[in-house]
């Protein structure tokens, strides 16, 4: 701590020799520029600079980062529901189109992947990657936003992958050459992301440089001992770090990192935001004073100025203040006492996965049971493997109960019920753990694949393109189908579309936990958020309450006016629209209406940067009540703290009471998500608004007006739209030229 460094950015507003001079008085030891803003050119002059001087130069790379390209005006805004296209080669931005590079990013792309452009200025979701071919993508904005040249980008992807990036860019290559040539003994190298990306920068610049390995995205935190093993130094780039984990656990992983480097005897330095004030005002906050010393104290060997001094206006007052705040951690001669107090607290950090979970200080109500599932695999399997296992094939619904299974929608279930997890559903509406649950998953299989399969058996289940998942059998039953239809429907009636489903079974019930391989295709895929994006949606706007909104139809004015209704009783920050998209009645509108009618919506109507939709690939279980209890868990494992729950939710003809889902909410006092309850929602021609019938128990009959979603049908049918006060002209109007185009609107 006696000889803490100080690298200085040099940018604009320290490009004279004057600057460096008076940088060298003040004790600086490095100086660097930042080459994802910086031209060879400029390279080339800030080394003559600092060689002049005396000061040792960092070549600080632009690594393996995603960027925004050239852009035609300093930013503009994207509205939410947007579109943009996105090229694969130099492209002037605007309103309508951008660039990424590195160009060959866009290939690896999918529908669904969310971009998350600069620090939270902007999010798109990847819509249609079939134009790829001609040179882009097309993307929409999520939340509303600026684009601007040159911004990082997140990509935080609808299933996992490892991006294949290359550790230096050209721009780089040509940098390190330059280096060479004159020289320059220290590389500050971008976006580590493994040791063999350490190794490839040691191999470009011929061992002639000390590497300081940058910090800066997931990949580099979870291998952090190996890159830490292969460098020289390390540096925690805390900008580009906090937009790929949330910037709360950014103070605990900057003591990980630096306990860990403390261990090994390795020199890390900290940049970014250290005096972030300073680059306006004369004076840092207490904040900053506070950050920078508890920085020095955790062992950090020197810290990096960035804006500060590259383009702050008081750059030397920046130092002078960084020199005052060293001297003051020095002050501290117990040190080493404060780094082993410091060691037993990152040690429990990194014992409850303190890297890999962002739920430890999330806002958002936990998911179900306390942990989000994730069965998705992060590696591909062996084929040999993979070919050896009993095949079983799947329909489309027990292909999205896999999938959702695999993303955490259905947390804490992590496969198939077992037979005491499948009885206790049924018995009690909870699982064997005791956790409320109140709709069976299960897999059923002919007797004939039953006998080919034991308990402790791995076995392949498999879509149309082939294996999907891999189950691991831990359970093999039979079950009475009446019994079951009797105890989840409250009826064996063969009038009751749930007990036909059940009576359509195969007789063997399996159980196990899966591991999901691939998602499953889906014409509606870029919508298919997952309950790990959509939470960090909600983080990354600042929500902790939200109310979840569970649909089968188009949107129409009253489902509006509860929408509404419900944030503000709940008083809620936003509201999670989901629509059900998976296999529909005679007579549902189909999945493309809905979603337009939702954009619609998004694009006009709700009110700015509220409300996130996305699609729900999921199916009736025609369980009234208990579906309703079902409903809200699933959005809960989204981060809804409440949900809708209306007049009939998820009703059977005339087999439930149409409070029936309200009363059940009453049984489970630990349920964990609030049920914002919503009986009939009636038009009033006197006030020109929909009201609440609970809320006007004597309001004039003959001033309610109601249209039941089949009469509206019916209208659309015949031609003729509902009046304006059922549903907005803009989305009928929508349906309408649909059907005149002949397009079938309606299931069949």
């Amino acid at each position: 701590m006696n000889n803490v460094k100080i690298i200085v950015t040099l940018g604009p507003a320290t490009k004279k020799l004057e600057d460096l001079k008076k940088m060298k008085d003040r004790g600086v030891d490095f100086v660097r520029i930042n080459m994802s803003h910086s031209s060879i050119e400029d390279l080339q002059y800030f080394i003559r600079l600092s060689k002049q001087v005396g000061i040792p130069f960092i070549i600080d790379t632009e690594g393996s980062q995603i960027r925004t390209g050239d852009h035609s005006q300093d930013s503009v805004e994207l509205q939410e529901n947007e579109e943009i296209r996105i090229y694969n080669q130099q492209t002037v931005g605007s309103q309508k189109e951008i660039c990424m590079r590195p160009f060959t990013i866009l290939k690896q792309l999918e529908p669904g992947d969310l971009l998350h452009i600069d620090f939270n200025a902007l999010i798109l979701r990847v819509s249609d990657i079939s134009t790829l071919p001609q040179g882009y993508i097309t993307a929409k904005a999520v939340t509303s936003g600026i684009i601007a040249k040159n911004k990082a980008v997140a990509v935080d992807p609808a299933a996992p992958k490892n991006f294949n990036l290359p550790p230096l860019s050209e721009k780089d290559y040509e940098s390190i050459a330059l280096g060479l040539k004159e020289g320059i003994g220290y590389i500050a190298a971008s976006f580590m992301r493994s040791r063999a990306f350490v190794e490839a920068v040691r191999k470009a610049t011929q061992g002639k440089m000390k590497i300081i390995s940058k910090i800066e995205c997931m990949d580099g935190l979870q291998n952090l001992t190996e890159i830490m093993d292969a460098s020289d130094y390390l540096l925690i780039d805390r900008g580009d770090l906090s937009k790929e984990v949330p910037l709360d656990h950014i103070p605990f992983m900057q003591k990980i990192i630096l306990s860990e480097a403390v261990k090994r005897n390795k020199e890390v330095f900290v940049a970014t935001n250290l005096l972030e004030t300073m680059s306006r005002e004369k004076r840092p906050t207490r904040a900053e004073v506070h950050d920078v010393i508890i920085t020095i104290l955790d062992g950090a060997a020197g810290v990096a100025l960035a804006a500060e001094t590259a383009i702050g206006k008081h750059p030397l007052e920046c130092i002078n203040m960084i020199n005052k705040l060293i001297k003051q951690a020095q002050l501290v001669t117990n040190r080493q006492d404060f780094l082993k107090a410091d060691a037993n607290l990152t040690e429990h950090l990194r014992s409850i996965g303190y890297i890999t979970d962002d739920e430890l200080s999330s806002v958002l109500v936990p998911p179900h049971g306390g942990k989000l599932v994730d069965r998705m695999l992060k590696t591909p399997l062996d084929k040999k493997y993979l070919d050896s296992l009993e095949k079983v094939n799947l329909d489309e619904n027990l292909q999205m109960d896999v999938e959702q299974i695999a993303l955490g929608t259905f947390s804490p279930i992590e496969g198939f019920m077992d037979k005491k997890d499948f009885q206790g559903v049924l018995n009690d509406m909870r699982l064997a753990s005791g956790v409320v649950w109140t709709i069976p998953i299960i897999l059923d299989i002919p007797t004939e694949t039953a006998s080919r399969i034991s308990k402790g058996d791995d076995i392949a289940l498999c879509d149309d393109e082939g294996i999907m998942a891999v189950m691991h059998v831990s359970d093999k039953f039979l079950f009475d189908k009446e019994e079951t239809s009797i105890k989840l429907y409250g009826t064996a009636s063969d009038e009751h579309p749930g007990v036909r489903w059940i009576n359509e079974k195969n007789p063997v019930l399996i159980g196990g936990p899966i591991d999901l391989i691939r998602r499953r295709k889906s014409e509606y895929k870029e919508y298919e958020l997952t309950p790990r994006q959509v939470r960090r949606l909600f983080e990354e706007k600042g929500w902790s309450r939200v109310v979840g909104f569970h649909t089968r139809n188009v949107i129409h004015r009253s489902h509006e006016f509860i929408q509404l209704k419900a944030m503000e009783e709940g008083n809620c920050d936003g509201l999670f629209v989901h629509p059900v998209i998976g296999k529909k009645k005679q007579g549902d509108f189909h999945a493309k209406y809905i979603i337009h009618s939702y954009e619609e919506m998004m694009k006009s109507f709700y009110p700015r940067n509220k409300v996130i939709f996305a699609t729900y690939a999921t199916f009736s279980r025609y369980a009234g009540p208990r579906e309703a209890i079902f409903t809200a868990l699933c959005r809960k494992n989204f981060g809804c703290s409440h949900f809708v729950v209306g007049r009939d939710h998820t009703g059977v003809g005339n087999f439930y009471h149409p409070h029936a889902s309200h009363k059940i909410f009453d049984k489970f006092p630990d349920l964990g998500v609030i049920p914002i309850k919503f009986d009939t929602v009636f038009y009033s021609e006197k006030k020109k608004a929909h009201i609440h019938g609970p809320d006007a128990k004597n309001h004039d009959e003959a001033d309610k007006l109601h249209i039941s979603g089949t009469q509206a049908r019916k209208m659309f049918e015949k031609g003729e739209s509902p009046p304006s006060w059922f549903m907005r002209p803009e989305i009928s109007k929508m349906i309408t030229n649909s059907i005149k185009k002949g397009e079938e609107v309606f299931v069949k």
